[in-house]
């Protein structure tokens, strides 16, 4: 029978009414608060309302034991969906046969495997509404946990509401995650529990415990039912008193119970009579046949049906192991693994932690341990299996090599700390030469905020780089240098780090041709070597089949200014890390395709990759690249004239802040806010912002942001009547041009050399621009509205309107809806009447909208939609449904057609708006 909740409604208010209303949309919820607290009371009291409600209920528990075992509690909360994993798309049924042991092959990164969990609750909540129970993550298996945050946070158009608790009380506030904080109950509340407590003590006892016990429900319950509890009580925390009190009476009972309730606790899934048989093999005699109904009266065990046992709270089994002696553990330990002697697998931490002195088999099963964990995406437990196997290592050079691996998984776990304590160990025993340079490396690139990069230094991590190469190391040199040119561009506050890298870069002796060669080429050298570059990278991009030549050589191009073959490129890369479900390179790549992308001319979808990649970085908890992300969309919002708010871009975090810091983030900032100025009508105020980029003497120089932003530096300066500012920006532009023959530069040039011809030779422009495409649309759509504008000033508004109206084609396109209506505006001005009374349906989508239509419209099914945006098949369901309403259509085979861009002129929505019937598939 479900205990009544006390002192809980207004969390139990609100868990009830996210079941209540699933059917009208999905919602997750997190319940925090120390062990004890009342969490799981809570959770129980839901479950029975959600059986009133007809809400399906599934449920898993993060455990100490399977807190090493990938996808433990996935598995447990998705097996009573598993018929349904035959219906999922291919790559995420394979994704999930393989974590839960079907298949065999290298376990799935959190990222696929959550999107797969997602696509399977949304099937399942399709026929009856869904509530997901995700207790204790504080103890759940790293990639389970990362699986179910990613799903909470897709679930808003699914019924299905997901629930967690976790004893973190200082986790970051998640948006789209509601957080229920416990805290103490008050004194009212806390009398109330102790009423329905037999014995429990009355008077001035009552108030000394209702004191002591500081309003902690399960301290009130189990001190309340003690009668010795003011003898036992101390001056200790409140979940403290409370495991001393199970720890008493653990050591009560007879030592052979004591041994299989030990065997319970750190085996974590063992059966009764396997613990009664683990405890005779350590003491040499079985404890007596009702010891587990002894232990259920001391409230430490209980059953669940039909034979398992489990701890009665998370707190006894901590206190037992506390209160366990070293040599009962060891006894219960050996007695676990040969119980478990023909599963090497589940032995290995028991003989692990049993070993002493080096054992070096033990620790070569160790590390390939932590090989499979790392193949899988799990960096927590592949850095416990390094670590572990160091201490088993005889020889020094393996010892320190498996400590910097450790110390690298460490840090890509979050855990920063522990990876700085593992490096300055290998550094302490590395021998002079290449692990002496690899530690080093890893010392600086941990986020400590105590290296050069935390300050925007390259220095040191490039010395170490440069010892790496000098002591024979090239492939580790060469990866260092990759990866450090990969976060270059938010860790440097140098616009172009080349000089002090490419001493480092040329030492290598790359072959001129290798795809890693050029992306270093790319990133040091980017105007003197940019053409050179570019010939190279796209003499080999018919080739480039593979994600990695892929990836190199598309960023190699991206970074010299190319922008067709480079978009394909990272596309086809992208689209190889997303089936893979990769996470360390995925979100930078989303980052260098959604600009790429923009330049081509989709603005939408740039926007989609730069929200994703910010989604991304909340799933990782990676507050700096979540900072980046964020400066991206900003750059997106100032083509629509909103400023940049840089305190919201940090996200009140000091990473978030360093990160604004660098290079290219300050120049992402500064063009938007010279964007928005122009937008606002303020062009004198946007030449700042816009001349700090190309000035070499001053901090903010960044030559690739000064050749993205000249269209709107030239504009201002012709609007705010400084005609000089506009022709010295051409001229440095021609300068740039004769040495650097990026497509992206030429763009910039033709803007302004278009911007800034005399009025006699306007129209024989628009004769040669008609028949043009530009490497950039956006810019080439900005010189025609200029064009067009002076035509109409000159008097000549038939040329002017044809101008115009292919401006307003190219921003369409794109879609730029302020821009569109600038255009427009300068249509009326012709004299060519224009529709006034809204938007253009097109427009009124949200850019996810656009992009799901824009998908459909190619013939994406909602699950092959679902699984390119990372959200589940009913979410892309509500949003064609949401679209099909604002572009007055009823099935997909319109979407083509409405999403073709309009030859001038409102689409205006049908007169009759039937319900969609093909939103869904």
């Amino acid at each position: 029978m479900v205990q009544p909740v006390i002192g809980r409604e207004r969390e139990r208010a609100a868990l009830r009414d996210a079941v209540r209303d699933v059917a009208s949309g999905g919602s997750a919820l997190v319940i925090d608060g120390e062990a004890g607290i009342g969490k799981s009371s809570l959770v129980a009291d839901l479950l029975e309302y959600a059986k009133t409600r007809d809400v399906r209920a599934i449920t898993t528990t993060g455990t100490l034991a399977e807190s090493a075992e990938p996808y433990a509690a996935l598995h447990m909360l998705l097996y009573p969906l598993r018929g349904g994993i035959v219906d999922l798309p291919a790559p995420q049924r394979r994704a999930l046969d393989v974590a839960f042991g079907v298949a065999t092959g290298i376990q799935p990164s959190p990222l696929l495997a959550g999107l797969a969990a997602l696509t399977l609750l949304s099937d399942a909540a399709a026929g009856r509404p869904l509530l997901v129970v995700a207790e204790d993550l504080h103890w759940m298996d790293a990639s389970s946990e990362w699986a179910i945050r990613m799903m909470a946070r897709r679930v808003g158009e699914d019924p299905v509401v997901i629930v967690m608790t976790t004893r973190d009380t200082d986790m970051v506030e998640t948006p789209g995650i509601r957080r229920l904080h416990l805290g103490p109950l008050d004194e009212s509340a806390a009398d109330e529990l102790l009423d329905g407590i037999s014995g429990a003590p009355t008077g001035q006892a009552r108030r000394d415990l209702v004191l002591r016990a500081e309003g902690n429900p399960l301290a009130l319950h189990e001190l309340g039912r003690s009668a010795a509890v003011v003898d036992r009580i101390r001056e200790r925390p409140v979940v403290g008193r409370v495991e001393q009190e199970f720890a008493a009476r653990y050591t009560e009972l007879d030592q052979s119970v004591r041994l299989a309730i030990l065997a319970v606790a750190l085996s974590g899934g063992t059966s009764a009579e396997e613990a009664a048989r683990v405890a005779a093999r350590a003491i040499g005699r079985f404890p007596s046949p009702d010891w587990t109904e002894q232990a259920s009266a001391s409230s430490l065990l209980e059953w669940v049906p039909p034979r398992a046992i489990r701890f009665r709270h998370p707190l006894v089994q901590s206190a037992v192991l506390l209160v366990t002696s070293p040599s009962e553990r060891t006894a219960v330990l050996r007695s676990l693994v040969l119980e478990h002697q023909d599963d090497p697998a589940r032995t290995i931490w028991w003989r692990a932690e049993l070993a002493t002195g080096h054992d070096d088999p033990l620790a070569d099963e160790i590390v390939a341990l932590g090989d499979g964990r790392t193949a899988m995406s799990d960096p927590f437990v592949a850095s416990r299996a390094y670590e572990r196997a160091a201490e088993l290592t005889s020889d020094v050079a393996r010892r320190v090599e498996r400590r910097i691996v450790a110390a690298e998984l460490a840090g890509l776990s979050g855990r920063t700390s522990e990876a700085a304590l593992l490096v300055q160990r290998a550094r302490d025993e590395a021998p002079r030469g290449l692990l002496a340079a690899r530690a080093a490396w890893v010392a600086e690139t941990l986020p400590t905020g105590r290296t050069g990069l935390a300050v925007g230094d390259l220095g040191p991590a490039l010395h170490a780089v440069s010892d790496m190469q000098a002591a024979g190391g090239i492939e580790h040199a060469t990866d260092a240098l990759l990866h450090l040119a990969a976060i270059a561009w938010d860790h440097t506050a140098e616009a172009d780090p080349g000089d002090p890298m490419l001493v480092v870069v040329e030492a290598l002796s790359l072959p001129e041709d290798d795809p890693r060669a050029l992306l270093l080429a790319a990133r040091t050298e980017p105007v003197a070597r940019g053409d050179r570059v570019r010939d190279l990278a796209l003499a080999a991009a018919p080739a480039a089949h593979d994600e990695a030549s892929a990836w190199l050589l598309g960023y190699a191009l991206n970074l010299v200014g190319d922008i067709d073959t480079a978009r394909v490129l990272l596309d086809r890369a992208l689209a190889s890390m997303r089936a893979r479900g990769e996470l360390r390179t995925f979100p930078q790549a989303l980052m260098g395709t959604s600009m790429t992308t923009y330049l081509s001319g989709d603005v939408a979808r740039a926007r989609v990759l730069a929200e994703q990649a910010a989604s991304l970085g909340r799933d990782l908890g990676d507050a700096g690249f979540s900072a980046a992300a964020r400066c991206g969309l900003a750059w997106f919002d100032a083509l629509e004239g909103e400023y940049p708010d840089a305190e919201r871009i940090a996200g009140g975090t000091e990473a978030g802040a360093q990160v604004l810091r660098s290079s290219a983030m300050r120049a992402t900032l500064l063009g938007a806010t010279g964007s928005a100025h122009l937008l606002a009508g303020r062009a004198a105020d946007a030449l700042e912002p816009l001349r700090r980029l190309f000035d070499p003497d001053d901090d903010a120089y960044n030559p690739s942001f000064a050749v993205l932003t000249s269209h709107d530096y030239v504009d201002a300066a012709l609007e705010s009547g400084n005609r000089t500012a506009a022709e010295q920006r051409l001229a440095d532009l021609e300068q740039l041009h004769a040495r650097w023959h990026a497509p992206m530069v030429r763009a910039a040039l033709d803007h302004a050399r278009t911007a800034l011809l005399p009025d006699d030779e306007l129209e024989a422009a628009w004769a040669t621009l008609q028949h043009e495409r530009w490497p950039i649309p956006y810019l080439q759509a900005r010189a025609l509205l200029r064009l067009g504008r002076r035509l109409r000033r000159g008097n000549r508004s038939a040329t002017a309107r044809a101008v115009l109206h292919a401006a307003l084609d190219l921003f369409e396109s794109m879609p730029a809806p302020t821009w569109e209506e600038r255009t427009r505006d300068a249509l009326r001005a012709t004299g060519e009447r224009m529709p006034t009374d809204g938007q253009r349906s097109i427009e009124l989508l949200t850019p996810q909208e656009l992009r799901v239509c824009t998908l459909a419209a190619q013939g994406l099914s909602n699950r092959a939609i679902g699984e390119h945006l990372f959200v589940s098949p009913r979410t892309v369901g509500a949003h064609l449904y949401a679209a099909f309403q604002k572009l007055g259509v009823s099935s997909r085979q319109q979407l083509p057609a409405v999403l073709a861009p309009a030859s001038g002129g409102v689409t205006a929505p049908t007169a009759s708006r039937a319900r969609p019937t093909h939103a869904t598939d």
